[in-house]
């Protein structure tokens, strides 16, 4: 099965170090959560994308103008904690000063989201790869983990922690039934809470789909299985992507001459035979 990181690295190549090293090695991972076949995989990762801009956003960000707070109020988001749309878009100012903070403070101080306590709707805001927020998820996250989300709050996006909070929502609300049935309304229910930005969401699975696909079949050839076991054995210079290129040809050069096979930059039955690919 195509790996996190290798999709991860074409399409989102401007991802934050954090996010890259949370799946750099994720495959153990992935798997203990059941995210263990392409559909699966692609659809996790296109509400990863979609929650953190090609996971190049770690904290939600407060950062408003007016034209972005109109659209919060013209979908009806924020109705509750404004007077009227004048007053929503008046915010716009303040989130240029604090960043969003008042803002935070006044949407995400909320009893159902666990923010009891003064300026809670700032410190819990959405962090992640879900950006998980408020301080139940924080809480509930912690105690599962034994990791201080609660006291530490960017712990949820440090590399060593971020795919846990994450992979936590998607097996607490059924995620991977949903992806078998390519369902991808619920999953975004599920994640959002809503359906806001489902349109960004298909579109985000659509090109992670055509990608995996694409090189899931890569992998099954010859060429992928060779230049794969020959990096395996120390060719760290060989990058399996199924074009014979002159490192892998260096490469075949090189393992030819060690084990005595006839020395030519070619794969045929001997180098086969000698490298155990089928």
């Amino acid at each position: 099965m195509v790996k996190a990181i290798d999709i991860i690295s074409k399409l989102a190549p401007n991802a934050k170090p954090q996010y890259r090293e949370a799946f750099s090695d994720a495959h153990n991972l992935l798997d203990k959560y059941g995210i263990n076949t392409p559909l699966r995989l692609c659809h996790f990762l296109a509400q990863a994308f979609h929650e953190t801009g090609n996971l190049t956003i770690l904290v939600e960000s407060g950062r408003y103008s007016a034209k972005a707070l109109a659209k919060m109020w013209d979908g009806g988001n924020w109705h509750k904690y404004f007077a009227n749309r004048d007053a929503c878009l008046a915010m716009a100012d303040k989130c240029a000063v604090d960043g969003g903070e008042a803002l935070f403070n006044l949407v995400y101080q909320r009893k159902e989201l666990g923010n009891d306590k003064p300026g809670d709707g700032w410190k819990y805001r959405g962090r992640g790869i879900m950006q998980t927020t408020g301080k139940w998820s924080y809480t509930r996250y912690a105690k599962r983990f034994g990791v201080d989300f609660v006291g530490a709050p960017d712990l949820i996006c440090s590399g060593e922690h971020a795919l846990k909070p994450a992979l936590a929502e998607w097996e607490d609300g059924h995620l991977n039934a949903a992806a078998d049935a390519n369902d991808i309304e619920v999953i975004t229910k599920r994640i959002n809470g809503g359906l806001v930005g489902l349109a960004d969401r298909k579109a985000q699975f659509a090109r992670i789909w055509a990608f995996a696909i694409k090189r899931q079949a890569i992998e099954e050839t010859v060429e992928f299985k060779v230049q794969a076991r020959l990096k395996a054995l120390g060719y760290a210079y060989v990058e399996p992507d199924g074009d014979v290129g002159v490192n892998t040809r260096t490469a075949i050069l090189d393992y030819r001459a060690k084990h005595g096979l006839p020395v030519v930059p070619t794969i045929s039955q001997d180098l086969l035979d000698s490298l155990g690919v089928a």
